[in-house]
């Protein structure tokens, strides 16, 4: 019974933050300096290795909400402390969730050791300021350790990446030995070769389809060996005693044919490099509306998930494609590597790139919602060169004033897209 009693008593809340053995270890293993650096490229880092470092989503959007509330100038400083003081009314409102979640988050970053909190005698969270902006006195959150460990995000990152393209390089290689076991297939039954010629064409599609949409290279790696052995079984029972050609379907590294055509820089907006500006524009509305019949096909409204675009798309008739918006965005390669760019690929990697910008989540799907997400990721690119060529300065309040023109009906998306084709045709010519 005494025990009892005394468990019950050091259960009870004594008013202090409790201290894991989780959190001691993280403040042990972190660098005890860091470089100055900027709020924007920790944030794009710590979000492309959280998956692999086992950061919750949640737990991200901590951070995202809490950097929020710091100065650039802490950032650049490259010693001593980053702090900021919001109240937990303030993030429950901001992140939509209760106390208790934000407890349990708060709890889980301090474990990760991605923050410090520094806690006033009274519980209270504030801090103060001098003339210059920096940072006398404060009691509430300090985010110095993601500075800290800016080049462990950095590393892990690319190592994702890495292991991103070389997955992307399986998926493309399981697709060609599928399309060589279909073709096998197909010359065994039109020479009645002996075979389950069905079996092996069912058992290469099943093997294919079960890649999803992984580009985890160790299963993909598996998919491959499977799919090769089938693959030479099948052309092992067509070359019994004699030599046949051994690749029916041309060499594999031969150009895939597709029915759908991308445009040039050259003919980015115009036929035969034709005038360009909006006003030549109001002079040819037929063949505008016929190009833009041409573009937005229903395979690629498919592709997006997106709604029947109607006659007040924000890109107002504009020819684009998804090459298009890579070379007048040149931040979007990286993320997409070697692969050719489509509307899909782009809206994954849109991800990455609002967030090197600095564009809030909230910003970005209130954009997607509004005027559709290939809309969005156009509107993205736009932003993206405009801020690289020094035109503008907050990318995320940018996007959500364009966002609000669009409601208004004033947004002429096709002007700056017409500016950036011109641009780039010079530099062409």
């Amino acid at each position: 019974m005494k025990e009892e009693a005394m468990l019950q008593i050091e259960a009870k809340a004594t008013g202090r933050r409790r201290i894991t053995a989780a959190m001691l270890a993280a403040q042990v293993a972190r660098p005890s300096y860091w470089d100055a650096t900027r709020k924007g490229t920790v944030l794009a880092a710590l979000k492309r290795a959280a998956d692999r470092l086992g950061i919750a989503r949640r737990v991200v959007e901590l951070i995202d909400t809490l950097m929020a509330h710091t100065h650039a100038a802490d950032w650049s400083r490259g010693c001593g402390v980053v702090p900021c003081w919001p109240s937990n009314a303030v993030l429950q409102d901001a992140m939509q969730i209760g106390p208790s979640q934000l407890k349990t988050l708060i709890r889980l970053a301090l474990e990760l050791g991605l923050i410090e909190i520094h806690d006033s005698p009274t519980g209270k969270r504030y801090g103060h300021r001098d003339a210059e902006g920096r940072c006398t006195r404060f009691f509430g959150f300090d985010l110095s350790p993601l500075a800290r460990r800016l080049p462990e995000f950095q590393r892990v990152a690319a190592d994702r990446k890495a292991d991103w393209q070389q997955g992307q390089r399986l998926r493309e290689d399981v697709t060609a030995l599928r399309n060589k076991v279909l073709a096998l297939a197909d010359a065994g039954r039109e020479q009645c070769a002996a075979g389950d010629w069905q079996r092996i064409e069912d058992d290469a599609r099943q093997l294919a389809a079960s890649r999803g949409s992984s580009r985890e290279p160790g299963h993909l790696a598996r998919i491959v060996a499977d799919l090769d052995e089938i693959y030479r079984g099948a052309l092992d029972a067509l070359t019994p005693c004699e030599a046949v050609d051994s690749d029916p379907v041309g060499p594999e590294n031969r150009p895939l044919h597709t029915t759908t055509n991308q445009l040039t820089i050259a003919k980015a907006n115009t036929d035969e490099d034709g005038p360009s500006r909006p006003d030549a524009l109001k002079k040819a509305a037929t063949s505008r509306k016929d190009m833009t019949r041409k573009t937005v096909t229903p395979s690629l409204k498919s592709q997006m998930g997106e709604r029947e675009r109607r006659d007040d798309s924000a890109l107002r008739g504009f020819d684009v494609s998804p090459d298009f918006v890579v070379q007048i965005a040149p931040i979007f390669a990286p993320w997409i590597g070697n692969v050719r760019p489509t509307w899909p690929v782009l809206l994954d990697a849109s991800t990455y790139v609002r967030s090197e910008l600095g564009i809030s989540q909230h910003a970005w799907g209130q954009a997607c919602s509004v005027i559709g997400r290939l809309e969005a990721v156009v509107l993205l690119a736009t932003i993206a060169a405009r801020h690289e060529a020094g035109a503008i300065g907050s990318p995320g309040g940018v996007m959500r004033r364009m966002v609000e023109l669009h409601q208004e009906g004033k947004l002429r998306l096709d002007r700056t897209l017409f500016g950036l084709a011109d641009r780039l045709k010079g530099r062409v010519h």
